[in-house]
């Protein structure tokens, strides 16, 4: 049985970082491992320090990378159902009708992320797929805009419809259902994932630092993922300063400057403790290695899953 996890966070915070440590160890395990990434602004490749395209690779033995173009798809999508409206008209009535042609309706390519990992969830080939999605408010987007998009999709398809009564000099008598087929697919696949994401298969893992700002957007999206009903299954904490205890006393400024850092990240820390309840909250330290290449990343998924 197939396993999903979606890892999500505002920009800046390791969400990459921790999709990308947390596919290691699930293939170290022995685990078959697809890693996606579906932020415009892809590091996947970055961080396992390889080139990565829309067509999956493998990366190390059981783990296999892509980084998705979901806008490309929905452009595609747009052309072809332009395509289709003016396929409606008959030929020579000096009407040019470009609807849909090269926009993209908002929300549209979010469809196509959720779209492509239900292809992938659906083919049997992986044990776990890891989603690394755009910050916190385009992935919720992801998640919430396929009702939206349905009931826009169900416009279009009557739009045609009513087109196609209206059959003369204008209109071609032929009714062609392929368009509309297309978009019942869709309706359908957004059911399907929806479905799929409130179940025991998938995991929404959250990833913060430990600032007030973060914590509160934070917890902000977990609420607001409550009302979806979708459970997160955890929260990731990066980059906190650790306790150096008696060091703190040195009179150097960088020390000094550190310290204020850490105290910043103990109130940061009790804040997250009294909002977010018994959460399953994981806690990383800062590191003072990147963590980019095979090896750091390694090091890395030992201190959130170890």
């Amino acid at each position: 049985m197939t396993e999903l996890f979606l890892v999500t966070g505002k920009g800046g915070v390791g969400k990459s970082t921790t999709s990308a440590a947390t596919a290691l160890q699930q293939a170290d395990s022995g685990k078959k491992v697809l890693l996606m990434s579906s932020d415009p602004a892809h590091n996947i490749g970055d961080l396992f320090q390889c080139s990565l395209s829309d067509t999956e690779k493998e990366v190390i033995p059981n783990l296999w990378a892509l980084e998705m173009d979901a806008t490309q798809r929905a452009l595609t999508f747009m052309n072809s159902l332009n395509e289709a409206f003016k396929s409606i008209f008959k030929k020579g009535v000096g009407l040019d009708v470009d609807l849909f042609n090269d926009m993209i309706f908002p929300g549209l390519d979010e469809i196509f992320f959720c779209q492509t990992v239900l292809e992938e969830f659906d083919s049997g080939k992986w044990d776990v797929i890891i989603a690394d999605t755009p910050p916190s408010g385009q992935a919720l987007r992801a998640l919430t805009t396929p009702d939206i998009v349905g009931a826009w999709l169900s416009r279009v398809v009557a739009l045609k419809r009513k087109f196609e009564v209206m059959k003369g000099a204008i209109f071609k008598k032929k009714t062609d259902k392929e368009m509309e087929n297309m978009v019942e697919k869709m309706r359908s696949d957004i059911t399907r994932f929806k479905t799929i994401m409130t179940s025991n298969q998938s995991q929404i893992i959250l990833v913060t630092i430990p600032e007030k700002l973060s914590i509160m957007e934070t917890h902000r999206t977990v609420e607001y993922l409550k009302k979806l009903n979708l459970e997160v299954w955890g929260i990731i904490v990066n980059r906190i300063v650790p306790d150096f205890g008696e060091e703190w006393d040195s009179e150097l400024s960088s020390v000094q400057l550190l310290h204020s850092q850490h105290q910043v990240h103990t109130e940061s820390l009790k804040l997250a403790a009294s909002i977010l309840g018994n959460m399953n909250v994981r806690q990383v330290p800062m590191v003072a290695y990147e963590p980019v290449g095979i090896n750091n990343l390694r090091l890395f998924s030992r201190l959130i899953w170890s």
